[in-house]
């Protein structure tokens, strides 16, 4: 059984380093903005037979459900790594052989790149990293096994550390849209000018940020009125 987990961090607290360019309702916004659409695209992957949310809010749970996710809800995880972890633990419990998580900042994922994930043969870790080629952005473990996980700063190396440990092959996969996470302002430069499914992703932040402003900000520049 393919399980794949997508653990969504409250947005009301997210994205922090990007507090030198957004007010925090535009952060909040913009974190939702990309967790729906990382739902939407395990959501539309054919091969996944479980999909898993774990979140700490009602509407990021309300999200995952409209989703067709099943839900964890834990108030009490501190961190990405222990909210994958709690993941992983639900799914192989449920009978998961193979185990997947997609970070939710990670806007421009498809359901082709969770297939290009899925492609290495067993026994395998499959990592994505980020931009800078330090961080993990999506990580595979085939067979489901219980390895320490450490999201955040430089963990890609850690986890190729955790995977030599245990004697487990690791593919690092070079995918550009899934190396694409929002954490900082270049970030979001990288995303304005990475193409149109880039800039929607914006707009579709700033369409949530109307809602509550009628605000325009997060058009492209040369659509602005300003």
């Amino acid at each position: 059984m393919i399980c794949v987990v997508v653990p969504i961090k409250a947005f009301t607290s997210a994205k922090t380093r990007l507090s030198d360019r957004l007010d925090p309702d535009q952060r909040a916004c913009l974190a939702q903005a990309s967790a729906d659409r990382v739902l939407r695209a395990v959501a539309d992957c054919p091969f996944v037979d479980l999909r898993l949310a774990v979140v700490d809010t009602e509407l990021a749970a309300k999200m995952a459900l409209h989703r067709n996710f099943e839900v964890l809800q834990r108030a009490d995880l501190f961190g990405q790594s222990a909210a994958v972890g709690a993941g992983f633990s639900a799914a192989i419990k449920r009978g998961a052989t193979n185990i997947l998580t997609v970070s939710a900042d990670v806007p421009l994922v498809r359901p082709k790149d969770i297939d290009e994930m899925l492609r290495p043969k067993p026994p395998v870790l499959v990592m994505v990293s980020d931009r800078e080629g330090l961080g993990t952005n999506a990580m595979r473990l085939d067979p489901a096994i219980d390895m320490r996980l450490h999201f955040g700063p430089d963990s890609l190396s850690m986890h190729k550390r955790e995977a030599a440990a245990l004697r487990l092959p690791v593919k690092v996969i070079d995918n550009r849209r899934v190396r694409l996470d929002i954490d900082t302002p270049d970030d979001i430069d990288a995303l304005e000018v990475s193409g149109p499914d880039g800039r929607r992703v914006l707009i579709e932040a700033g369409q949530l940020r109307a809602e509550q402003i009628k605000d325009n900000i997060w058009w492209p520049r040369e659509q602005r009125s300003y």
